[in-house]
């Protein structure tokens, strides 16, 4: 069903593409035709590029990281060193 779902998607980018390209561009019908038919997978592609499918994201998430509470970050020591010199620069 999803493979329905992205063909038909697919050809509906290509619709909307045809017609701005035909009348906001004002190309002939050979031209809006090959600029739909070059700038769809284009679009597809950028479009796949900004917002992976879910089932891509979740495969890059160790399951691990789902199952474990987030540790908090252990405290840090702080260190004040103090370093005495004498009226001459000598220590």
């Amino acid at each position: 069903m999803e493979r329905v779902k992205n063909a038909s998607l697919v050809v509906c980018l290509f619709v909307v593409l045809l017609v701005i390209f035909a009348s906001y561009f004002r190309a002939t019908e050979v031209g809006a035709f090959f600029g739909a038919l070059a700038g769809t997978p284009v679009l597809v592609h950028v479009f796949n590029r900004l917002a992976p499918p879910k089932r891509e994201r979740e495969r890059g998430r160790p399951i691990s990281a789902e199952l474990m509470p987030k540790a908090e970050p252990a405290p840090r020591e702080q260190v004040l060193v103090v370093r005495m010199e004498g009226p001459n620069g000598q220590r």
